[in-house]
């Protein structure tokens, strides 16, 4: 599985099935994940570093994770609300 989409599945559980569904037919969804995860990662290495602009990367990365869980969840909640497909 992308690690990507691992990192969104750790930090949304309760839509798991819908992460699934969603990277597995979205590429630009799959790229978000990515983001995210590289985001995460990101602010983990900031989060220990003794660099003079440790704080002002911190809330940098910080606030890029809150806007890529914001995208992230309007796109799940965008499958979330469409109809299932029809069976003939």
């Amino acid at each position: 599985m992308d690690e990507g989409v691992t990192a969104v599945r750790r930090q949304f559980p309760a839509r798991i099935k819908a992460i699934d569904d969603l990277s597995a037919s979205s590429e630009d969804f799959r790229e978000i994940c990515r983001d995210f995860a590289d985001a995460q990662s990101a602010l983990e290495k900031w989060n220990t570093s003794t660099e003079p602009k440790r704080d002002e990367r911190v809330a940098e990365y910080r606030e890029l994770i809150t806007e890529l869980s914001k995208e992230i969840e309007g796109a799940l909640d965008k499958i979330s609300a469409s109809p299932p497909p029809r069976t003939r």
